[in-house]
């Protein structure tokens, strides 16, 4: 796997705190520089480059100059019914190519040199924090999909792990964990460890299955891996999660 590619993001990411410190953009702080970013999976999606939202209606490839040297958070959405996200770090010291690329139905950014005319080019679109202010409204953004509820604080995640795992049968198990997760997301760590209560694989992947729709990071689903012991049903977990 190239070391380069990180997997998506399905929620909304707050602002990285780094770009709080980020002191304005001034003149002669170097040439400036363009990012380029574009699917290769034919979906559209929405830009945003430190939480500021670039593009009013979805695209398939982007180009956005005015950027200079410094670290800027960029974040793709996938305008597709599972909202798919992905975000990173990227170094603006020069410029840079992503492409959107999709592995074992998990998405995520790779740096190749992108060959294709982009759909839209545009200038960045900073917040107040990045760049000096502008005497300007803020131009009315398009409906985006709301973020996922926070997942289980610890204690309470610990209080249900101590419960479910008390519990003699498999079945009360899992009937009790689907109760649980039905009201308290949970990350794909968290749901990994009620998977390994489970005795027989069958129960850790009917869990696995449903627990899905309740992460609060898809992009790391691939961890629910080490549950299983046969590679038939990591399999079967990737084909559920492509085919939803």
């Amino acid at each position: 796997m190239r070391k380069h590619f990180f997997f998506a993001f399905l929620l909304f990411i707050a602002m990285p705190a780094m770009a709080q410190l980020r002191s304005h953009h001034a003149e002669g702080q170097g040439p400036a520089t363009a990012l380029t970013v574009v699917s290769t999976n034919d979906q559209d999606f929405w830009l945003f480059v430190d939480d500021v939202l670039q593009n009013e209606k979805p695209v398939r490839s982007i180009c956005v100059t005015g950027f200079w040297a410094d670290q800027f958070h960029i974040r793709v959405e996938l305008d597709n019914p599972l909202h798919n996200c992905v975000g990173q770090y990227v170094d603006m010291a020069h410029p840079q190519s992503l492409s959107i690329m999709q592995r074992q139905g998990m998405f995520g950014f790779d740096f190749k040199p992108v060959q294709v005319r982009p759909q839209l080019t545009m200038e960045l679109k900073a917040s107040p924090i990045t760049a000096a202010p502008v005497a300007m409204p803020e131009p009315a953004l398009p409906q985006v999909p709301a973020p996922m509820p926070s997942a289980m604080n610890p204690k309470d995640y610990d209080d249900a792990y101590r419960m479910i795992s008390g519990q003699n049968y498999d079945n009360t198990k899992l009937t009790m964990a689907k109760q649980v997760i039905a009201s308290n997301p949970m990350t794909a760590s968290q749901i990994l460890g009620i998977c390994k209560l489970f005795s027989f694989e069958n129960n850790k992947l009917e869990f696995a299955k449903h627990a899905y729709s309740h992460c609060t990071e898809r992009n790391k689903y691939y961890l629910i891996n080490e549950a299983f012991s046969y590679e038939a049903s990591k399999q079967e977990l990737i084909d559920y999660i492509n085919g939803l």
